[in-house]
């Protein structure tokens, strides 16, 4: 029996068909002992093959849109600083949203940035200018008074606009040097009352009357020029100023002057 068995082991195919049959069993043993996550499902058998789930509804995203939003460049509201300059972005809006434009910051009201801003290379208005006032405004006539002291640059002034110089000294000083174009009204000579009448006679109107008249002497304690503007005052000259310096003081500031009996 033994020779027998032994012979047959002997026969190759035998030996395959055993080795195979050994292997099989030993795969069968430690596929039963291996756990649930090792372990082998043999064809044909499927325990949860009628097994069907349930079905979850699937939340799709609404497709977006990519759109360019432009944003305007605005002045920074610190003076003296660069613009503040706001990129074009890319912004991702649902389907079906609408797009709202993007409104520029606006500058604060009255401030003059804004202007600046809206026109560039724009230079601001000028502001407007005043009206200049006539120097000789400010010389109204007083008629509650015979006269007004002068200082010099008034009398300079009023000489420079036209108006008549009286030279109330003697005949003989007036001729040794005068106010270049003042009249000789010498308030001690007795023709003195002829020419004061003759002046009315030329300014007889009330708009000439108001004119200004100055009336000057030798300065210091000189009263000749005051009493002269008495005299004027009392025939409705009611403008009429004297240079209270005199004529020392227009020399002094190098005034036009003029020698002999004319004016």
């Amino acid at each position: 029996m033994s020779g027998v068995l032994g012979m047959n082991i002997r026969n190759p195919f035998l030996q395959a068909a055993v080795m195979v049959a050994i292997a099989l069993l030993i795969a069968l043993i430690a596929n039963g002992v291996a756990s649930r996550q090792r372990k082998l499902v043999l064809p044909g058998y499927y325990p949860n093959a009628l097994r069907v789930p349930p079905r979850v509804p699937v939340k799709v995203p609404p497709p977006v849109s990519t759109e360019a939003v432009p944003v305007e460049t605005e002045q920074s509201p610190a003076p003296g600083q660069p613009p503040v300059e706001i990129l074009t972005s890319t912004i991702e809006r649902p389907a079906g949203e609408t797009t709202t434009s993007v409104a520029p910051i606006a500058a604060p009201q009255g401030d003059p940035r804004q202007s600046a801003a809206t026109a560039p290379g724009t230079s601001p208005p000028a502001p407007a200018q005043q009206p200049q006032q006539d120097p000789l405004a400010r010389f109204k006539p007083t008629p509650d008074r015979p006269s007004v002291d002068i200082s010099g640059a008034d009398a300079a002034l009023l000489h420079a606009r036209g108006a008549l110089f009286l030279d109330a000294r003697r005949t003989s000083v007036y001729e040794e040097g005068h106010i270049a174009g003042a009249r000789n009204f010498s308030v001690w000579e007795s023709d003195i009352d002829d020419k004061v009448n003759r002046l009315y006679g030329e300014r007889s109107d009330p708009e000439q009357q108001d004119l200004p008249i100055v009336i000057y002497c030798s300065g210091g304690d000189c009263e000749d020029s005051h009493m002269l503007a008495q005299k004027l005052w009392g025939i409705q000259f009611n403008n009429v100023y004297v240079y209270k310096d005199g004529y020392p003081d227009w020399q002094r500031r190098n005034g036009a002057v003029r020698k002999g009996g004319q004016p």
